[in-house]
Parts: C-alpha cells; sequence; structure tokens
C-alpha cells in the first residue's frame, strides 16, 4: 500500500497542494494534486492508497493542469473537440493530459461538438452575413464531423438566408458600380454570394431584386467604359475606331443595340 506522508501548499500555484506518497517499493513520490481532488478523495497524511488509487491520482493529479487550462479556453465561448486538442497541444500539454482533459470536459458536458455546432451557427447567424454552406465550411476546419457540420442549412431558414443575403449584397454592390455591364455585375455579385455561402437558389432571388440597380449601372457603367476604349484607340479614326471601341464595349458583356445607340449618339453630338 502507498502512504500519503505530507501534504503542504504549492506556493507556485495558488489552489494547488504538494503531496509526498510513500510506495511500497519505499521510493517517495511528490504530486501536485488541485484542491478539489483533495477535498473530493479526502485525502490527509497518513491515509493509505491502494495501487489503484495511487495510479488514479498520478493521472488526475498530471491532467488536471490541462483540464483547467481547457475550463479557461471555454470561458471566452465554446469550442469543438478538435479545438480543444490543439489548444491544449500549443500549451505543450502531453498526450495523456491532454486526454484526461478531454474525457473529462466531456463527461461534464462542456465539451460536446453537437452543442458547439448549434452555437456556433446560431452566433454566425446574429453576428454575420454568411450563408449555411460557408458556415458549414467553418464547422469542418474546426474539426467537426461532417454529419454534424451538416445541421448549419437545418438551422438557417430560407427567409433568413434571403434577408443576410439581401445585406451581404447590398454592401457588395459597390464593387460593380458603373463599372460593369448588366451581365459581368450580375456574375461578379452571384460570385460573392457563393463565395459568403449561399445556394444559386438564395443568389438568384436576390439577385432578381435589383434588377433595375443593375440596368441603371449598366447605363452609366456603358459611358464610363466607352470613354476608356474611345481614349485607349484615340489614335484610330473612322471605322476603325468605331469597330476597335465596340469590340472593347462588347467583350466587357454589353449589349450590342445599348453600345451602337451610344456610339450613334455620339457621332450625332460630335457633328
Amino acid at each position: 500500500m502507498a502512504v500519503i506522508t505530507r501534504i503542504r501548499t504549492n506556493e507556485k500555484e495558488q489552489g494547488f497542494f504538494e503531496i509526498d506518497i510513500s510506495e511500497e517499493n519505499e521510493q517517495t513520490a511528490t504530486l501536485s494534486v488541485h484542491e478539489d481532488i483533495l477535498v473530493r478523495e479526502g485525502l490527509h497524511k497518513g491515509l493509505e492508497l491502494s495501487r489503484e488509487q495511487f495510479e488514479l491520482l498520478r493521472s488526475e493529479a498530471s491532467g488536471i493542469r490541462a483540464y483547467n487550462a481547457g475550463l479557461r479556453y471555454l470561458s471566452y465561448r465554446m469550442h469543438s473537440i478538435h479545438e480543444m486538442r490543439e489548444y491544449l497541444e500549443k500549451k505543450q500539454f502531453g498526450n495523456q493530459q491532454v486526454s484526461y482533459a478531454i474525457q473529462r470536459l466531456q463527461k461534464e458536458k462542456l465539451l460536446n461538438d453537437h452543442e458547439f455546432a448549434i452555437s456556433f451557427v446560431r452566433t454566425r447567424i446574429r453576428t454575420s452575413t454568411k450563408g449555411p454552406q460557408l458556415i458549414y465550411r467553418e464547422l469542418i476546419q474546426a474539426g467537426v464531423a461532417q454529419e454534424i457540420a451538416s445541421q448549419a442549412d437545418a438551422l438557417f431558414p430560407d427567409d433568413e438566408q434571403v434577408e443576410h443575403a439581401r445585406k451581404y449584397l447590398t454592401k457588395q454592390a459597390s464593387s460593380v458600380k458603373n463599372k460593369k455591364s448588366r451581365s459581368e455585375a450580375r456574375l461578379v455579385l452571384a460570385r460573392l454570394l457563393m463565395q459568403r455561402g449561399y445556394s444559386r437558389d438564395i443568389s438568384d432571388q436576390v439577385l432578381n431584386e435589383i434588377t433595375d440597380f443593375l440596368e441603371e449601372n449598366e447605363k452609366n457603367a456603358l459611358v464610363h467604359q466607352a470613354e476608356k476604349a474611345m481614349q485607349k484607340y484615340k489614335k484610330f479614326s473612322g471605322r476603325d475606331f468605331t469597330q476597335k471601341v465596340k469590340n472593347y464595349l462588347y467583350q466587357k458583356g454589353f449589349p450590342l443595340d445599348a453600345i451602337d445607340s451610344f456610339l450613334r449618339e455620339r457621332t450625332s453630338s460630335a457633328e
């Protein structure tokens, strides 16, 4: 039997005690034990410990620091098991310590990937304009299993997705304002919405709502791009000049009828 021969306060770490234990082979082991374990196990000088009790105490003494570090990490926000493991490993805790901390945190229901995913999705919905597919990818990056991460879409109703997509689209409209043809502007904005995590259906719905903006924007963009083209090809004249400007604008996605109409007006005004 192992016997506790001495218990003293650990002056370097608040809440910890140094416990000297005389083992059966007459060697002495010193464990740094948190006060929670001291009280829970009723540890005191002269207490005899079985081999099983001693090994359990040694394991908990080794893992309690990792466990407490995990508690501090969780005090800021919920984390996935993968994030917790990475954090504790960066803190240079050993495999045994990390495993102990994670198992205890899971047992105490403080670490749960399913609950983490729900909280993560709801936080993203509340604080960002990210779509469900982007949130799904973020959950995967956090180490959450695919079957759990896939609930992101179910927790994000279509009407809320549309509302968030509208907000995001409003902010991004400036990226095409007076610069792009209607077709090109729509492609740019559709790509941004996809990158933001929205489905084709949601993207089409909100893009269809800004048809008037895209049409008016195209008129302004045509003038802007035409001015650039005419400056670029100013050394040409007559048919060559007109054809080069027309090709330039057509490659930018502007309709031929709009291009021809603009060039006719510009030519007549020049005369």
